[in-house]
């Protein structure tokens, strides 16, 4: 198979299993939602009517912490554990949920209607789970001996605080080359738990490696190729939310149907990798 047929056969699979992601974003809409209504009670309760938020549109003001006064820290304390609670709750989510997309693209023909897709959800979720811990635990390794080791040695020799100069690009772009790898060999190893049925992690992981060996250059272009495109989508999407940051009424609305778009957008690159590979390994 070719690398535009394994891209194009994805991105036909993606878009025929458009219900499901937009399960997948619902649900993650609902967690977002659950934590960010008790974040804006506490504002409300704390700044009420005051002049806080005028002080506020003006840029941020360091002394507003100090006129707020002992809730300012439980307003932060509460942002921090909101932020770690959604960012948590949406990594089990998204691994549960890749169950059924992984079942669902590796199917001969036909699809799966939505009972069936969680239900594969749940089947693949604990070694879908475990593929995911290993897989960060290797790419944390890996992110440590390309990008952690020669920063060590650049500050060392330079004498300077902060790892600087073209020596660490050099290993910043080679450590970006290199990530597709991972990705092929964890989206290679559940694509065989979803298709074999199978709970066996360290088979699925070597079934991933030997996918890497067999047809290396399909796979990986096929993951460098999605990687790079959504790399731009993310840049873009951080370029937008910074110069599209809205100030009231209807242009808060448009602001957040923008960003439910583009996060929709994002489940469907996301998606699209995982068909890709799966297209790729056949």
């Amino acid at each position: 198979m070719s690398l535009f047929k394994a891209l194009k056969n994805g991105a036909v699979n993606v878009v025929s299993s458009y219900k499901m992601i937009l399960l997948v974003w619902i649900t993650t809409l609902v967690l977002a939602l659950a934590v960010a209504f008790p974040l804006k009670a506490s504002f409300n309760m704390i700044f009420g009517s005051s002049m806080a938020i005028e002080r506020l549109n003006d840029g941020f003001d360091i002394g507003l912490a100090g006129d707020i006064g002992r809730p300012f820290g439980a307003i932060m304390a509460s942002l921090s554990a909101g932020a770690f609670v959604v960012g948590t709750a949406g990594f089990f989510l998204m691994t549960f949920f890749a169950g059924g997309l992984f079942r669902r693209f590796t199917l001969a023909w036909g699809g799966l209607r939505v009972s069936e897709f969680l239900r594969a959800s749940a089947s693949n979720f604990i070694p879908f789970l475990k593929i995911a811990l290993l897989m960060m635990f290797i790419i944390g390794a890996y992110t440590f001996v390309m990008i952690g080791l020669p920063g060590i040695l650049n500050m060392t020799v330079s004498g300077s605080q902060m790892p600087s100069g073209r020596f660490m690009y050099l290993f910043y772009g080679l450590w970006a080359l290199g990530l597709p790898v991972w990705l092929v060999v964890a989206d290679a190893s559940r694509r065989w738990i979803a298709s074999t049925g199978s709970k066996k992690v360290f088979r699925a992981i070597g079934s991933g490696f030997r996918l890497l060996r067999e047809r290396f250059w399909l796979s990986y272009l096929t993951v460098l190729a999605v990687f790079l495109l959504n790399t731009l989508f993310i840049a873009l999407t951080f370029w937008f939310s910074a110069r599209a940051l809205p100030d009231r009424g209807m242009e808060v609305f448009l602001f957040f149907l923008a960003a439910q778009s583009l996060f929709i957008l994002r489940l469907f690159m996301k998606a699209w990798r995982y068909a890709a590979v799966c297209e790729s390994a056949q």
